[in-house]
């Protein structure tokens, strides 16, 4: 039994050790400088700079159809935010009238409450 137990012991320290060893590469690796400097190659050598590199190609080759892509982009997000505002603001405003302004099809009829019934609790005879 004594012998079991110091392999269990020995075992334990071993993956104790282990398991900081990962940790610490962990902490490393997830470090935020780490992280920066990641993205920084990523972004130098990877495909977002090749992307880069041949839409500045293009913007030099042929200005005309990258500024007509350029306004459409720029007509299409003053347009959707236009259309959001205008939407959120027809909503917001409560609509108010008379009955004959609003139209019937709106106003519900709410019928008063029944009259408030009594009930008795009768015993039963068994």
């Amino acid at each position: 039994m004594g012998r079991q137990s110091e392999q269990l012991e020995r075992e334990t320290e071993r993956i104790r050790s282990e398991l900081a060893g990962s940790l610490a590469e962990l902490r490393y690796r997830v470090a935020p400088g780490q992280i920066v400097d990641q993205l920084t190659e990523y972004m130098r050598e990877g495909p977002a700079a090749e992307f880069l590199r041949n839409l500045a190609r293009e913007v030099r080759e042929k200005p005309m159809p990258v500024l007509v892509i350029m306004i459409g982009v720029a007509w299409l997000a003053i347009a959707t935010s236009l259309s959001r505002r205008t939407v959120s603001g027809s909503i917001s405003e409560p609509r108010t009238g008379s009955v004959d302004e609003i139209g019937v099809d709106v106003v519900t009829r709410a019928e008063p409450p029944p009259k408030e019934r009594s009930f008795a609790l009768h015993a039963v005879d068994e």
